[in-house]
């Protein structure tokens, strides 16, 4: 289980690099990932938007391209990275927030959205319950987890526990790198995480969709089934 300060402080030392790390790690796949969790949350023509775990605010600004006219917010609990993201657009609500606890009203945005944040979250349960609560319509949830299959599981990992030290002595965050890789490791993906969803948020239909193999999973909880 992640405890919020050690993680808080990890993210406030890697905040500059942060950007940077993710085009290495995924040789710039991540863009495209987060293409597709932003069609999604686009769907429903959304008027106002949340980002948990905004980091350095790539999802609150690229779904704001989409939506011009929405309301977007986003929040992290690192003042260091959000210190970045309010860099990049003064159209955007850039707050220090915990999702665990959020400062919103029942229902104030039609859509929410967290990506590779919620495996960092200390009580999970709790960060799923308060984003339920403040969203109408739709959570969308993008995170690593575990191949599905057993072999591309296998060089998968056996890649990143190579590749992940070399980038942290690099950057001289060993530390922290190894941290992303493990929890990815430990995170409960596909069905798992839908069970969770499905017990601690008010949404009746959920659904995963594995990218790449179930390097990444994106997760979708709505009220209306498609």
């Amino acid at each position: 289980m992640p405890q919020a300060e050690p993680i808080r402080n990890m993210f406030n030392n890697i905040a500059g690099s942060y950007d940077l790390l993710n085009d290495l790690l995924s040789l710039g796949i991540h863009r495209l990932w987060k293409k597709r969790l932003i069609n999604e949350l686009s769907q429903t023509n959304p008027q106002s938007m949340l980002d948990c775990a905004t980091g350095t605010g790539d999802i609150a600004l690229s779904f704001l391209k989409v939506n011009p006219h929405a309301k977007v917010t986003g929040i992290d609990f690192s003042a260091n990275m959000l210190e970045l993201a309010k860099e990049k657009s003064p159209k955007i609500q850039w707050r220090v927030e915990d999702v665990t606890k959020l400062p919103f009203q029942e229902n104030e945005f039609d859509v929410c959205a967290i990506s590779y944040g919620i495996r960092n979250v200390e009580n999970r349960a709790q960060g799923l319950s308060e984003m339920s609560r403040v969203t109408r319509d739709k959570i969308c949830i993008l995170e690593f987890g575990q191949p599905e299959n057993p072999i591309l599981k296998a060089i998968y990992f056996t890649l990143m526990k190579y590749f992940i030290p070399l980038m942290g002595k690099v950057f001289n965050k060993e530390g922290a790198y190894q941290y992303l890789i493990d929890s990815s490791m430990k995170f409960p993906s596909g069905e798992k995480m839908v069970a969770e969803i499905k017990q601690n948020t008010k949404f009746n239909f959920v659904e995963y969709k594995p990218i790449m193999g179930g390097i990444t999973y994106l997760y979708i909880a709505s009220r209306k089934e498609k």
